[in-house]
């Protein structure tokens, strides 16, 4: 129970003020625990890092799997995806926004396991992305002639943009324009009329 408390806490915390903005005494007070209850779980502020964008990264493809089950089709899994990107926005949802988004930011230089486990948990992502593309083509949905990496990459761009700049001006119309335009793109760009 200790350990997986430490690892919730962390992760809002990392999520908000960042690895290198964290420090292990702001662990220990949001955690309420000691430097000793700490390091009986973990042996650095690295490890805790680690688990705690895991833990996030959870959270998102848990939000997500939700969704997309009650998703009908192809077109109507791309909207469920937009919709909890929207959420996790406006609702809060995972405190400090995008995990994915912050991860990679801070640490594309500072950092090289914790940007390795970020690129992992984005190729996690357009796997399922890809899934959800190839499907729509199998099925007739869109054009057999889109190439999914591209479509891939147009569509997490777009969301995570619209992320940054909501969480930048403490406004979701920008999560909302970016999946409005996402789901324009599929309807003008994708779909098989």
């Amino acid at each position: 129970m200790t350990k997986e408390h430490i690892i919730r806490e962390s992760a809002g915390l990392f999520n908000t003020k960042g690895y290198i903005g964290a420090s292990l005494s702001d662990i220990m007070d949001r955690c309420g625990i000691g430097k000793g209850g700490i390091y009986n779980h973990f042996e650095n502020k690295d490890e805790i890092a680690l688990a705690a964008f895991d833990y996030s990264f959870s959270q998102i493809r848990l939000l997500l799997s939700k969704e997309l089950q009650v998703a009908a089709d192809s077109k109507q899994k791309l909207q469920a995806i937009c919709k909890v990107y929207v959420e996790m926005i406006e609702s809060n949802v995972l405190e400090g926004g995008c995990p994915l988004l912050n991860t990679a930011i801070e640490s594309d230089d500072g950092h090289p396991v914790l940007k390795e486990r970020a690129q992992h948990a984005m190729k996690i992502l357009f796997e399922q992305l890809t899934k959800i593309i190839n499907e729509g083509i199998q099925n007739k949905e869109f054009r057999s002639d889109i190439d999914p990496e591209e479509v891939c990459s147009y569509i997490i761009a777009v969301i995570e943009g619209g992320i940054m700049l909501s969480k930048l001006f403490d406004d979701s119309k920008y999560i909302r324009h970016c999946s409005s335009n996402v789901m324009k793109y599929v309807d003008h760009e994708m779909m098989n009329i």
